[in-house]
Formats: C-alpha cells, sequence, structure tokens
C-alpha cells in the first residue's frame, strides 16, 4: 500500500495509450477549476478536491515479487499542488 502525504496522489489506470493521461489531466482540470469563489486562504483549493477524488492510497498486489497490474495498467502518481518534491511510503502486507 502506497501512502502519500500532501497533495500527491497515487492511482492505477489504463497506461498503453498515452492519450488517456491527456485525458485524465484534462478531466480533472475541467471538473476542478482554480476558482476565486473558492474561499480557502492558500488558494489551492482545486488541488484539495481532485486529491479527495483521486484518494491517498492505494492496494495494488504483489505476486513472486512483482506487481500484478492488468496488461494496460500502470501507477500514476498525481501532484495537485505543485510541482514540488515529495515523499511517498510503501508498505508490503
Amino acid at each position: 500500500m502506497e501512502r502519500i502525504p500532501g497533495h500527491l496522489r497515487p492511482g492505477h489506470n489504463e497506461n498503453a495509450d498515452p492519450d488517456v493521461l491527456h485525458d485524465l489531466r484534462l478531466a480533472l482540470s475541467d471538473t476542478f477549476p482554480n476558482r476565486a469563489e473558492f474561499l480557502h486562504a492558500e488558494g489551492n483549493s482545486h488541488a484539495h478536491l481532485k486529491s479527495s477524488v483521486v484518494g491517498a492510497s492505494e492496494l495494488i498486489p504483489v505476486s513472486g515479487g512483482s506487481l500484478v497490474l492488468g496488461t494496460w495498467q500502470g501507477i500514476y502518481f498525481c501532484e495537485f499542488d505543485g510541482p514540488r518534491s515529495r515523499r511517498f511510503y510503501v508498505q508490503v502486507i
């Protein structure tokens, strides 16, 4: 299990077609734009909303020392309030 502090979020999704990453970015930006009406003083409410929807952790099975992902799947680390350096944690259960 990966646990990510801050606004960096893990996720796994279709990873064979690079257009999927483009479409994910576009959809999240369109769904959660940075709006002047937001009251959060740091000005990053859109990052909080995106990270709330994507989630803070991801469970990925491991078998024989390898990640068990579908044929087309890959892991994304999504930084919604950056760019910046982040630390992430991996826990094997």
